[in-house]
């Protein structure tokens, strides 16, 4: 089943506007979660955008790889010039910081709505995987892994007992 990822988030997950970005100096990667959860809910790009390293890598759900700031932007560009994203919420959080890197994974559901009118609103749950390092003071993700579960296999026929002779 192919899951549009314009509709993710990201991934990985997720500024309430102009403040959020320079917001995330302190704690480690649940400061840049929150961030990135005020940012997409705004619909701010350039918040969401400025919470990457300029060589993170994202991995979205359907693509295979957004490696960079410009690759980043357009897909966030995407998902955001088509969506409007009403809520998301972190259903699991769990984080640990060492030193300058912080790692944090969980569960999230993301619900929104698509700007082209007409289609019901969208709700995904998934999973995430997040790195960040601290440079010069602000954390920052440098990669971010997002995904959504396969559906369960098709289930197999019952076995058929061959004819008697």
């Amino acid at each position: 089943m192919k899951t549009d990822w314009k509709v993710f988030v990201m991934s990985v997950l997720f500024a309430s506007t102009c403040a959020a970005a320079s917001a995330v100096l302190a704690e480690g990667l649940e400061d840049v979660d929150a961030a990135w959860v005020r940012a997409v809910k705004a619909g701010s790009l350039e918040h969401v955008v400025d919470l990457y390293a300029p060589d993170a890598t994202l991995y979205a759900p359907d693509l295979m790889e957004a490696k960079g700031t410009e690759a980043i932007r357009k897909l966030y560009a995407e998902m955001l010039g088509s969506m409007t994203i009403k809520d998301f919420v972190f259903l699991e959080q769990n984080y640990t910081t060492k030193g300058n890197f912080s790692v944090g994974w969980g569960r999230f559901l993301l619900t929104g709505e698509p700007k082209a009118g007409g289609a019901k609103p969208v709700k995904m749950e998934g999973r995430f995987t997040s790195v960040a390092e601290r440079k010069g003071g602000k954390w920052r993700y440098i990669v971010v892994h997002a995904s959504l579960p396969l559906p369960a296999p098709p289930k197999a026929p019952a076995p058929v007992a061959p004819p008697k002779p």
